[in-house]
């Protein structure tokens, strides 16, 4: 039986099929309406694909009802650290967007490894206010300076300033290529995924939302969405059980500790309308993963 699709509910093709035309009739069959396929992997590559070849990519997805969400592409476990080759990065993601723009996906999801950390912010110390001490009598204090956040380390210093540089050129290639990049970290708070993303001023840069991340951020739901609502571009929908060292456990949708329905209220209320990808990719059982988590979805709405 074939379950009509949700078209705001996609799928991370590799949970699937390796086969691009097996992943999308099963996405069909699902009820899934899109897919979204690492541009990279041992099995497809979108970035060698010819003018014909990128025509018979989208004829196969279309002719089973799916829509092309978007390429995934990681950076790498290095990140954009010193050391790490920018030019030859560039050069893959110059050939990722061209794939993109050929295969006219809205976007690209680019995991960007581990980000450069923004200095904490350390909270003054309350004044000590003469009526509500009491009888007491104090002694006339000197106001002491206001406490400052601990200076970066030179190895701090130096991965912010490879990160900015490799930032700036790919801001430059997005406006280039006209493809969004819509950027998340599995190693970085929100914080410095924020800082990385707001750097260049670049408006082709956005965020893909993790509902994973906020588990282990140390912002909270409310201030997560107040600081990135006007730049998420994309939602990867997975779930986990967090621990209370803010370690996470993967999960099917709807079994872990995300709160879906004030995520969604949130998503609303940000407005937006566009896809959540289900990507079941760490769990055991992909299939009952991505099942399990399109029946899920679906009901809430979607």
């Amino acid at each position: 039986m074939v379950i009509e699709p949700s078209k705001r509910i996609s799928v991370v093709a590799a949970a699937l099929s390796a086969d691009v035309r097996t992943a999308a009739r099963m996405a069909r069959e699902a009820g899934f309406g899109g897919l979204q396929f690492d541009a990279v992997s041992k099995a497809f590559d979108a970035t060698d694909l010819s003018q014909s070849g990128l025509r018979e990519f989208s004829h196969i997805l279309s002719s089973q009802g799916q829509q092309l969400v978007g390429l995934r592409y990681d950076v790498g476990q290095h990140g954009l650290r010193p050391g790490v080759d920018v030019d030859r990065l560039l050069w893959q993601m110059s050939k990722v967007m061209a794939a993109a723009a050929g295969l006219r996906a809205p976007l690209v999801c680019v995991e960007v490894g581990p980000l450069p950390e923004p200095p904490a912010k350390v909270a003054p110390r309350p004044k000590v206010n003469p009526d509500l001490a009491g009888l007491l009598i104090l002694p006339p204090t000197v106001e002491a300076p206001p406490p400052q956040p601990a200076e970066a380390t030179p190895a701090e210093l130096a991965h912010q300033a490879s990160v900015d540089t490799a930032m700036a050129a790919l801001a430059q290639r997005c406006d280039q290529a006209g493809v969004t990049l819509a950027f998340r970290s599995e190693l970085s708070s929100f914080a410095a995924l924020l800082r990385a993303v707001q750097g260049p001023r670049c408006p082709w840069f956005a965020i893909d939302l993790d509902p994973v991340a906020l588990l282990r951020d140390a912002w909270s739901a409310d201030e997560v969405f107040s600081q990135i609502a006007p730049l998420i571009r994309h939602v990867r929908a997975r779930d986990a059980a967090v621990g209370s060292d803010r370690r996470t456990k993967p999960l099917p949708i709807g079994r872990g500790d995300t709160k879906w329905d004030e995520l969604l209220a949130n998503l609303e209320a940000a407005g937006y309308g566009g896809v959540l990808t289900v990507d079941p990719l760490e769990l055991t059982d992909r299939l009952a993963g991505a099942s399990a988590g399109l029946a899920y979805l679906r009901t809430k709405g979607l």
